[in-house]
């Protein structure tokens, strides 16, 4: 048995002992002035009904403020049981997370290990010549990349949580720096196969960290490459909105399924239906958008209805007009 539910059992037989020694009380004395009278009778003692009515009333008085002070503290253990159930469900939640993260590693970094392995050791054995070689060479680097993404994710995820995110903000032409990054990712094996399409409504600058902005649209692209259906179709949408320069990245997949809405920028979380648990990954990439949306002074939100259908994450920057951008 998991020891959070031992603990929880535990703590509920405590609550179940307390509630029975109460009752037993309760009843006690309820009829303590009968069992006492009855007593005073077995002796050979007559009571008179104006003592009789004495003892009723001072017991019925005890009774009463017991029944109050049994109540109270009924009250504070009730609360605090209710305190270590919401404990417990948190730390049964972190258990899970920390099982399916542990599992979701292990396997990401086995498969790419085990494939680069095998195409490093045909090419030893000189199984491999020409346009095979070099295939084989492709494919272990690409293993290799796709390693190296998932510890450096690792490593940022382990850096948020110590020192927090290490972003540099300044005006940015968010339009050119987007074309330019989704350039880059129309030719990385990981999100080429995907139609890619760049929209923006005029100029737009942002105060943004430009390794961080980075960051944000190749996690944003590349999660919904994996999400968005056997032919995938991503678009980058750019926009105004107020006082902010906003990111939206969509795909017209299955939209979000198996998953918490609320918890999908949770660390390690990633959702609950086999069909999202047989992607890659280990749940880290909307944990670090919503971060560094948040140490460059935005924030990142999820549309779970978006209109056509799909997914759409949405993050929004600090805008900067043109006469400040300087």
């Amino acid at each position: 048995m998991d020891p959070s539910r031992r603990k929880l059992y535990s703590y509920v037989a405590v609550v179940a002992l307390y509630l029975l020694v109460f009752g037993w009380w309760l009843f006690f004395f309820a009829h303590q002035s009968e069992f006492l009278l009855r007593r005073v009778a077995d002796r050979g003692v007559t009571v008179s009904p104006e003592v009789a009515e004495a003892l009723r009333t001072a017991t019925d008085e005890n009774m009463r403020m017991f029944v109050f002070e049994g109540a109270f503290l009924g009250l504070l253990l009730l609360g605090s049981v209710l305190l270590v159930v919401r404990s417990l469900q948190k730390e049964l939640s972190v258990h899970r997370q920390e099982r399916n993260f542990l599992s979701a590693v292990t396997h990401e970094f086995k498969s790419p290990i085990a494939s680069a392995k095998l195409y490093v050791e045909s090419l030893q054995l000189g199984r491999a010549e020409g346009e095979k070689r070099e295939r084989y060479l492709k494919h272990a680097h690409q293993d290799l990349d796709r390693l190296q993404k998932m510890v450096e994710s690792l490593l940022a995820s382990a850096r948020m949580t110590t020192t927090g995110p290490d972003v540099q903000v300044r005006p940015l032409d968010l339009v050119a720096e987007t074309r330019e990054i989704a350039a880059e990712l129309a030719h990385d094996p990981q999100t080429a196969t995907a139609a890619l399409e760049v929209s923006a409504q005029g100029a737009l600058l942002a105060r943004a960290d430009s390794a961080a902005l980075r960051t944000i649209l190749r996690n944003l692209v590349s999660n919904a490459v994996k999400y968005a259906g056997p032919a995938p179709r991503v678009a980058i949408e750019l926009r105004r909105d107020g006082r902010h320069a906003v990111l939206r990245v969509r795909d017209w997949g299955p939209g979000l399924k198996g998953a918490d809405p609320r918890r999908i920028f949770d660390a390690f979380v990633r959702g609950g239906d086999e069909n999202v648990r047989t992607r890659p990954g280990v749940g880290l990439g909307l944990y670090l958008v919503s971060e560094l949306a948040r140490a460059q002074g935005g924030e990142a939100r999820a549309l779970t209805q978006p209109e056509g259908g799909g997914f759409a994450i949405e993050v929004a920057l600090p805008a900067v007009e043109k006469e400040h951008a300087k």
